[in-house]
């Protein structure tokens, strides 16, 4: 799902100090801030385990594991870890290759020889393990083509799926190419029942768990349950509301069927780290067999993800189920571990369309890094208890088309918009075209004609030589029309495009939007030094509101919060105002509007 980081100024969002290293005291005081901030908004709700050269710096619980039960989440609350059970399943594995019972080049034509009979004896474990196997099957996750399956409530076996998907082909030849695959752990956890003689829930136990001492973590159920973390959504919202379908793990077995708490995980990263669990070699394999994964310098590890943040190793594994969010990782040169653990997301994030965060935990997990990193963070505004603003409701003009009409009642506050056409304060950054038109500007304005459109003729002509695969052949111009079809689908009849961003010197991101009836989406091309097209992928700072009317939250003087997440699932917003006008903050940028007079 996608990513927004408010982004606001240090007088309205109280920045932390940064500097010099602080003492764990704190760097205690400010994570602790952080979190107590986004608990406020019901952005947070779970369990978090911080350790600094494997001593526990920070762990404290939030909100609730069962609400109808009054209990609170402890450090003892057990949570569906969701994806981080890969990382667990790949050490799995890799037990078995020290016993000499398989190899990371072993094919999976060996343990499913009708399972694409033509393409599994070149997709190897180290395949599935890094996602870089390049089957359309897959399970939790349907491509522009329809390729997939999402899970369902009902169990299903392994030869169910396999007939599901006997029809499937390579989307890329195996080692060459990164997609998110959960099927390729599914079959990874039955591969492990095939070679160990042991059901894969037995063999985790006997081969992860106890080793580590992780007594409180189980495969598929939760063990005791009476410390079960429940799943809601409504994570931001007022509420939240009991999530009573989740699906049968047997679709996910090895990929996110396991459940644990912040000190169980923290001894898996303890014993993977101390020898206990791997030799130096098979660990070190974990995060050196990668496939590169497409975004910056990222690579797909055996389970975990190889990134950096500010020049510094970040290695991690995060998840995402209806109901749970999670992120375990290290700064290895630190020697930093974070375990962050929720049982709340805002929406189902398998069969619900939503425009704002799903989960708020890898947004946090950026600022915890931060802190420790020695930098500012900005920690989500607490209201404040004295109301008493100066009266400012006025009317104000941002410019011809769009005004703004600030509003008191009964010590309330609201900002509604008007103008010649409806719009929302939170569409506003992305609906104004960029100054700049150049040579940049024109093969993006191609590229977004020829989407419009929906004719591709002379694309080519635009792209280097690595995109013509792509752009100038029929099978990617086809995976393109399905993209386009898609958006047809969600978002209603296509209205209009517009540049509203180009950003970089010599290789420029540009950044397109197209309007659609209810859903606005967002592209960005890398165009390089000749004007070609280089890369492309989805913008995920666009973001699509209706809303004409959001509530204000006071938050020091003259100075209020826009709660993004309570008025339509947007970004954070921030306004200020004086007697000459109010200024409307959009993450960096400002946009001032001047007093109507009456």
């Amino acid at each position: 799902m996608k990513q927004v980081t408010a982004i606001l100024i240090a007088l309205f969002l109280g920045i932390n100090s940064f500097g010099q290293k602080r003492s764990n005291k704190e760097l205690k005081k400010d994570i602790d801030a952080l979190f107590e901030s986004y608990a406020h908004y019901n952005r947070f709700v779970g369990s978090v385990l911080i350790s600094e050269n494997n001593t526990i710096i920070y762990q404290k619980s939030f909100g609730y594991a069962d609400i109808a039960g009054k209990k609170k989440n402890t450090k003892n609350s057990i949570f569906s870890i969701a994806s981080l059970t890969k990382s667990l399943t790949a050490v799995g594995i890799m037990r078995l290759v020290e016993d000499g019972k398989l190899t990371l080049e072993t094919p999976i034509s060996i343990y499913f020889p009708d399972f694409m009979p033509n393409n599994s004896k070149d997709i190897t474990i180290q395949h599935l393990l890094n996602n870089s196997s390049g089957m359309e099957a897959n399970i939790g996750r349907k491509d522009d083509s329809g390729n997939g399956l999402m899970p369902e409530v009902s169990s299903i076996t392994l030869d169910e799926l396999l007939e599901k998907f006997k029809a499937s082909k390579l989307k890329f030849e195996p080692g060459t190419g990164y997609e998110y695959n959960n099927f390729g752990y599914l079959l990874l956890a039955h591969i492990i029942k095939k070679v160990s003689g042991q059901p894969y829930a037995d063999y985790m136990e006997q081969a992860v768990f106890k080793p580590a001492n992780m007594k409180n973590t189980a495969v598929a159920t939760f063990k005791p349950n009476h410390q079960k973390a429940k799943p809601y959504l409504g994570l931001g919202m007022n509420e939240f509301q009991n999530f009573n379908s989740p699906f049968h793990p047997s679709w996910l077995q090895g990929a996110a069927d396991i459940n644990s708490t912040t000190l169980d995980l923290f001894k898996f990263m303890q014993a993977l780290e101390n020898g206990t669990l791997l030799k130096v070699a098979s660990k070190n394999m974990l995060y050196s067999a990668t496939q590169a994964m497409g975004v910056n310098n990222m690579l797909s590890g055996l389970g975990w993800v190889i990134d950096e943040k500010e020049g510094e190793k970040w290695i991690y594994n995060n998840g995402l189920l209806p109901g749970y969010a999670s992120v375990m990782g290290s700064l290895p040169e630190k020697n930093i571990k974070i375990i962050v653990l929720s049982n709340a997301t805002s929406v189902n994030p398998v069969l619900e369309e939503f425009q704002g965060e799903v989960t708020f935990v890898p947004e946090i997990t950026d600022k915890i890094i931060s802190l420790f990193q020695g930098k500012r963070v900005e920690n989500l505004p607490l209201p404040i208890k004295n109301k008493s603003i100066t009266d400012f409701t006025n009317t104000y003009q941002l410019d011809d088309k769009h005004v703004l009409v600030l509003k008191k009642k009964e010590g309330t506050y609201s900002l509604e918009t008007a103008g010649k056409e409806p719009w929302s304060v939170f569409t506003y950054t992305f609906s104004r075209d960029s100054n700049e038109n150049d040579a940049y500007s024109k093969t993006a304005l191609f590229f977004a004609n020829a989407m419009s459109t929906q004719n591709f003729e002379g694309l080519s002509d635009y792209s280097n030589e690595q995109m013509k695969g792509f752009l100038g052949t029929q099978q990617g111009q086809d995976q393109l029309k399905g993209m386009w079809a898609n958006f047809i689908n969600h978002a209603g009849e296509f209205k209009a495009y517009n540049i509203y961003k180009i950003e970089g010197k010599e290789v420029k991101n540009i950044h397109i939007r197209f309007h659609f009836e209810t859903v606005d989406v967002g592209m960005v091309l890398s165009v390089n030094a000749v004007h070609k097209i280089q890369g492309m992928f989805m913008d995920d700072a666009i973001k699509t509101s209706h809303v004409t009317t959001v509530a204000l939250v006071p938050v020091a003087e003259n100075k209020f919060f826009i709660d993004g997440h309570r008025n339509g699932g947007m970004q954070d917003l921030k306004i200020t105002l004086s007697n000459k006008g109010l200024i409307l903050t959009d993450g960096p940028i400002n946009f001032p509007a001047g007093i109507i007079n009456p």
